[in-house]
């Protein structure tokens, strides 16, 4: 099962890297990777599938699109794994749909204060590169070269 959802992960990593580009059939591997998730019974990956989606969205600033994402990982994600609709919100420079549960790192000040600034920031970089022709690149603040 671990070697299963490594691949998952691994094409779902792919996904996010393609974000924002209109020939990478982003919707129709999204698809896929959904059955395929299912199929393997490895169903916490799929929240990590949802919010490569919410990114991918974001790029594209396809808002009815991010809403349904933020709405899919509002229903499927309990306590520790609520913030992930907030992450979503935050790229799509929205304000989070729900409280966060137990756990939750995304909206507990002060140590995350930059966070919501930090997704959008992720997004403004991919819509940078994507509207130039090229793959998604991230800055890292340890590598600004990445």
């Amino acid at each position: 099962m671990d070697l299963r959802a490594t691949t998952l992960i691994t094409h779902i990593a792919a996904l996010a890297r393609d974000a924002g580009r209109t020939d990478a059939d982003i919707d129709d591997r999204a698809q896929m990777l959904r059955a395929e998730i299912r199929t393997a019974g490895v169903t916490y990956t799929e929240l990590a599938l949802d919010l490569a989606l919410a990114f991918h969205h974001a790029v594209r600033d396809d808002q009815d699109q991010v809403a349904m994402t933020i709405a899919r990982l509002e229903e499927n994600t309990r306590g520790d794994f609520a913030y992930y609709s907030d992450i979503a919100a935050f790229m799509a420079d929205l304000a989070p749909h729900q409280a966060s549960g137990a756990g939750s790192t995304a909206c507990q000040p002060p140590a995350s204060a930059g966070t919501p600034w930090s997704w959008h920031a992720a997004i403004t970089s991919a819509r940078y590169w994507t509207r130039r022709g090229s793959q998604v690149r991230l800055l890292s603040p340890r590598n600004p070269r990445t």
